[in-house]
């Protein structure tokens, strides 16, 4: 038996780059669908499943929810929904990200889904069903062309803490629950059910638990790379896992403790995660045999095969599927909406000032000034949080931010701020602002001022938590250790790392007060960072941190003209060489570091298409 996997699609319903609209080759499920047709051919039994994460990423998808939140319905399937059911999935698991455009958009996206929808720990009042696992029952041929029937369950997870963010909305209506224990509990259900086969699509990623690691051992704070723990359970046989975008089985990746990255096994369990964006299909092949018990797996073999360009029948019916939403899309992205004087990238996010983070910060604390005047709160100081979504990392080299100066569009304020996020604050101390800056500090590895080259940032961080908090200025020192994990968790004993925080140029103290302003992800936990201060109301309704983005240019007379002030800089540490690895375009915009004061170099442009930069403490 052959089982397919896509995930983390991220509304790539077809191969374009809506953010600098022109075409993207071997990337989306049109581009997948020859593959898959392939590996059908290939194989007689046959089936295919998604991991979740499918419905948001492009303004395809962004562009189809807008009627939804504003008239409660849309005229025609959501592409990726009908993209999907042309190419005829068997069951698909839900995705946090599925849940960004709100309930309302979701359930009829959902509707007119032709396979089960999948989730295990959700409690939501969608009004369309969502199933937490579903029993396939297939009819097969054996070794000897003889039928037989299978009974294949089917059960779906997802990480509760990325999720938690939505659950504080007012209204949400929805609820999760731990991704382990909910798979126990349906387990019980699932073998009493007479089940043969378990698979678990499990939207979390493949990851070791550290040795020693006391956060290790709470599932929730492993949540977002829990299938390792997955799999250890007993009745699942097969685990198909998503969310971290990183492709498995990868004979690149070292092996760990119940980790074979060669065989593409979780404590030898057959396993697989196809990356993201439609790069590659993963291709699970089995071998069943027959016992007095029941079936068992005797063998298995797993690969990741890339995407294809978008020709076929099978690619065709992928096409037709998402042609009107296509064409409305790009008539959306090429709308005019101004200029710019400068270049906005995101290069050098995480080492120097950066002028999308400032448009950003600008864009949020003119709407809390205006929104604030003649209370209380607008005599304190007011902050501005923000952080990248774009700017390498795990998501590759070409996921950054490059636009030159000249002519705005829409596809590139939605290149820039890529979520739905509204916006929020909060009113805070100077100790919950310093530990809010240590946990985005946390981003970096440490280093030593003994001449060897480290790597700069820690990967198993998201770029997004790297935050920069405007309005104040400090120094990160990156002698000390982190005082955060990635999941959020504090490292014990760690001194920290922010120094010579300072307002207006005086000392911050633990007991100053400020508005920072941020959006409701952040503020409600969102990328494992604490809930910290008293939320401060801006709005009665909920404000896109996009729109106002598009406000603060349109507010502009003439081209946007941005200064990026240094907020922060690395703390002097003489000996030390970090390895910070960017886009290849960075390589036009070098001399930036030099007017930000900071050393580096740069090498030629490495096997994964990095940029690497060589820093000087």
């Amino acid at each position: 038996m052959r089982l397919l996997e896509t995930t983390d699609l991220h509304g790539q319903a077809r191969g374009y780059d809506y953010f600098n609209d022109r075409p993207a080759p071997r990337r989306g499920l049109a581009a997948l669908a020859s593959e898959i047709a392939q590996a059908r051919s290939e194989a007689p039994n046959c089936l295919l499943f998604d991991c979740g994460d499918f419905l948001q990423g492009t303004p395809l998808t962004q562009l189809w929810s807008e009627p939804c939140k504003i008239a409660g319905s849309h005229d025609g399937e959501n592409p990726m929904i009908a993209a999907m059911n042309a190419l005829g999935y068997d069951a698909a698991a839900l995705g946090n990200h599925e849940f960004d455009f709100g309930i309302g958009p979701l359930a009829q996206a959902l509707e007119a889904a032709t396979f089960p929808m999948l989730c295990a720990n959700l409690s939501a009042s969608i009004g369309t069903p969502i199933r937490p696992w579903a029993m396939l029952e297939r009819r097969l041929l054996d070794s000897h062309g003889n039928e037989r029937t299978l009974r294949i369950a089917v059960i779906g997870v997802l990480p509760p803490p990325s999720l938690a963010w939505l659950e504080t909305r007012p209204g949400a209506e929805l609820s999760t629950s731990s991704l382990l224990e909910a798979t126990e509990a349906q387990l019980q259900l699932i073998r009493a059910s007479g089940a043969d086969l378990v698979i678990a699509l499990a939207h979390t990623g493949i990851s070791p638990l550290p040795p020693g690691d006391e956060a290790s051992q709470d599932p929730e704070h492993s949540a977002e790379r829990a299938a390792l723990l997955i799999a250890r359970l007993d009745g699942v046989d097969i685990v198909l896992a998503g969310h971290d975008h990183h492709g498995f089985p990868d004979a690149t990746r070292p092996a760990f403790a119940g980790i074979d990255p060669v065989l593409g096994t979780l404590h030898g369990k057959p396993a697989l995660n196809a990356g993201a964006r439609g790069t590659h299909l993963g291709v699970l092949d089995l071998v069943l045999e027959q016992t007095q018990d029941g079936w068992r797996l005797a063998a298995h073999r797993a690969e990741l095969r890339p995407a294809q360009q978008e020709t076929g029948p099978d690619s065709a019916a992928v096409l037709a599927a998402s042609d009107r939403a296509h064409r409305r899309t790009l008539d959306h992205i090429r709308r005019p909406i101004g200029t710019t004087a400068e270049p906005l990238h995101s290069y050098f996010t995480q080492i120097a000032p950066d002028r999308t983070l400032a448009l950003i910060s600008a864009a949020k604390r003119r709407f809390a000034r205006e929104r604030l005047a003649g209370r209380p709160e607008a005599d304190l100081p007011l902050l501005g949080a923000a952080s990248s979504f774009k700017s390498g990392g795990a998501a590759g080299s070409a996921h950054f931010i490059d636009i030159p100066p000249g002519p705005l569009r829409m596809s590139h304020v939605d290149d820039i701020y890529l979520f739905n996020n509204t916006v929020g604050a909060v009113e805070l101390n100077g100790a919950e602002l310093r530990d809010w800056l240590e946990q985005a500090a946390s981003i970096y590895n440490q280093q030593h001022p003994d001449g060897q080259l480290r790597m700069l940032c820690d990967l198993t961080f998201a770029s997004y938590h790297f935050d920069v908090i405007s309005g104040i200025t400090y120094e990160i020192d990156l002698s000390q250790p982190p005082r955060f994990r990635p999941d959020g968790s504090l490292r014990p004993a760690a001194p920290g790392r922010i120094r010579d925080l300072r307002h207006e140029g005086a000392r911050i103290s633990n007991t100053d007060r400020f508005i920072v302003v941020s959006n409701d992800f952040r503020l409600s936990g969102g990328g494992g960072f604490k809930r910290r201060g008293r939320p401060v109301p801006i709005d009665p309704e909920p404000v896109l941190v996009r729109d106002l983005l598009l406000e603060e240019i349109d507010a502009q007379e003439g081209p946007l003209h941005l200064d990026a002030p240094p907020i922060w800089r690395f703390s002097p540490l003489p000996g030390a060489r970090a390895l910070y690895h960017t886009g290849p375009g960075a390589a036009a915009y070098l001399c930036e570091l030099e007017q930000a004061g900071l050393r580096a170099s740069s090498g030629p442009v490495d096997a994964n298409g990095f940029l690497p930069l060589e820093i000087s403490l």
